[in-house]
């Protein structure tokens, strides 16, 4: 959808270009605010929706977790962070999930919470992070892990609780799920994950030749979510992203054995049909 029209006072609101808001058209059910509330405070007014079966949009500014989820994963200023995030829950307390806005899709709201709301919006952001609770995740520094559809977009803007792998242990993460840190090929790679704080990080597959503080590449990096405990690395995706990845992975294991075509079209043939 292009074009959003509010039916209260014919404004068209181009949203063109714009892949994460999805908005309906819909009629309040009330008068409509006054157009000089436009001074009126985004905090008063954004918990105001009236709709029904349509979760609210609330920006999340609880400062105190935003910051140790900055602090945690050494999120840099590269990444516009605060006052992007947005959640659909009016309890701050019990949020399970937050979502990450551009600055466009950042304006739009803050004038539909200055126009009260008169914007239904079913959908709208980027999943970001995700509370984790289990036991142990409730007892980690940060709260929030980050998600799978995040990953890519947070990716070349932290600079802690990531850790870069070897193809073989890699390879040997998504076939085990779980790793103890004594277990790992390369002995240095279970040190630095031992050495990491209880909770989220982020593994990426080190690429041959790749300094692991090498964020230049023109190829997007191997990358997944994982867990450090107490004593392993659990990975934190599902069975059949990981059966995808490691095909993918394989590929960089071969041997110039391997390379003989007999061996190659299968194993290309099996992830082009993996693509469809």
């Amino acid at each position: 959808m292009d074009k959003v029209k509010d039916g209260s006072n014919g404004d068209d609101i181009d949203l063109s270009g714009e892949k994460d808001v999805q908005i309906s058209e819909a009629t309040p059910d009330g008068d409509l605010l006054d157009t000089e509330m436009g001074e009126a405070s985004l905090d008063a007014n954004q918990n105001k929706g009236r709709w029904r079966g349509v979760d609210p949009v609330i920006f999340y500014k609880d400062e105190a977790v935003v910051g140790r989820i900055m602090e945690f994963y050494g999120i840099k200023d590269s990444l516009p962070f605060k006052g992007h995030l947005i959640t659909r829950n009016n309890d701050m307390n019990h949020v399970k999930r937050i979502y990450y806005v551009s600055n466009s899709v950042k304006e739009v709201l803050e004038l539909n919470f200055l126009a009260g709301q008169q914007l239904k919006i079913a959908s709208v952001g980027l999943k970001m992070f995700e509370r984790q609770t289990s036991k142990e995740g409730a007892s980690a520094p940060c709260l929030f892990r980050i998600s799978s559809e995040g990953l890519p977009l947070i990716l070349p803007h932290i600079t802690k609780q990531i850790l870069y792998v070897s193809a073989v242990d890699f390879k040997h993460l998504l076939q085990y799920k779980s790793i103890k840190f004594p277990d790992f090929v390369d002995p240095d790679f279970g040190q630095k994950a031992s050495e990491l704080m209880l909770g989220c990080c982020v593994v990426v597959l080190k690429r041959e030749g790749q300094a692991p503080s090498d964020s230049s590449q023109d190829v997007m990096p191997i990358a997944i979510g994982c867990w450090r405990g107490r004593t392993n690395i659990s990975v934190m995706v599902t069975a059949i992203d990981c059966q995808e990845l490691l095909e993918r992975v394989s590929m960089l294991l071969l041997t110039k054995e391997d390379l003989k075509p007999e061996v190659t079209i299968p194993l290309f043939q099996r992830l082009v049909k993996k693509e469809k």
